[in-house]
C-alpha cells in the first residue's frame, strides 16, 4: 500500500504527510460506514415490505377459504332445496313416484359429492398456491435477511480492520513523535 509509506525530513517522517494519510484514511472510513448503513436500511425496508406482501397473502388465502365454503354452503341449500321438492312429490306419488324419487336421490348425492370433491379439491390447490407462495416469500425473506448479517458481519469485519489500522497508525504516528521529540532533545 502506497499510502502507507511517508517520506523521511528532518529528523523522522513529514508531519504534512502522515496528517494527509491519516484525513484520507479516517475520510475512507466514514464513506465505507455511511455505504454500508444505507445498504442495511435499503434491506430492512425490503424485509419490512416482504413481511406486509406475506401478511396480505395470508389474508388472501383466509378470505379465499372463505368463499369456497359459502359456496359449499350454498350447494348445501341447493341440495336440501331439491330432497324437500322431492319429499312432496314422494307424497302425492305412487309406486313410480318412488322410483323416480329413488332415482332423483341417488342424482341429487352424487351432486352433492361431485360437489365437495370439486370444492375441496379447489380449496385444496388454492391454498396449496398460496402456501407455496408463501413459502417461496418466507425463503426469499430467510434469504435476503442471510445477506444482511453477511453485509453486516463483512462491516463489522472492515470496521474492525480500519480501527486496527487507524491504531497502528497512531501508534506508528506516536512512535515518530517520540523519535522526533528524542531528537529535538538531544
Amino acid at each position: 500500500m502506497a499510502e502507507s509509506y511517508f517520506k523521511k525530513s528532518f529528523k523522522g517522517y513529514d508531519p504534512q504527510q502522515v496528517d494527509d494519510f491519516i484525513v484520507g484514511l479516517s475520510d475512507r472510513y466514514e464513506s465505507n460506514q455511511k455505504a454500508l448503513g444505507e445498504q442495511l436500511r435499503d434491506a430492512e425496508n425490503e424485509c419490512e415490505k416482504l413481511r406486509c406482501e406475506l401478511a396480505r397473502l395470508r389474508t388472501e388465502e383466509e378470505a379465499n377459504a372463505r368463499a369456497h365454503e359459502a359456496a359449499l354452503a350454498e350447494k348445501q341449500k341447493e341440495y336440501d332445496a331439491l330432497c324437500a321438492e322431492i319429499g312432496e312429490k314422494m307424497v302425492v306419488a305412487d309406486k313410480r313416484a318412488a322410483e323416480i324419487t329413488k332415482t332423483a336421490e341417488k342424482e341429487a348425492a352424487l351432486i352433492l359429492t361431485r360437489a365437495k370433491t370439486d370444492a375441496e379439491n379447489e380449496a385444496k390447490a388454492i391454498r396449496a398456491r398460496a402456501e407455496d407462495e408463501a413459502n417461496r416469500l418466507v425463503e426469499e425473506t430467510r434469504r435476503k435477511c442471510d445477506e444482511i448479517s453477511a453485509a453486516a458481519e463483512e462491516f463489522r469485519i472492515r470496521q474492525n480492520e480500519m480501527n486496527r489500522s487507524i491504531s497502528e497508525t497512531e501508534k506508528q504516528f506516536g512512535n515518530a513523535l517520540n523519535k522526533l521529540r528524542e531528537g529535538i532533545g538531544n
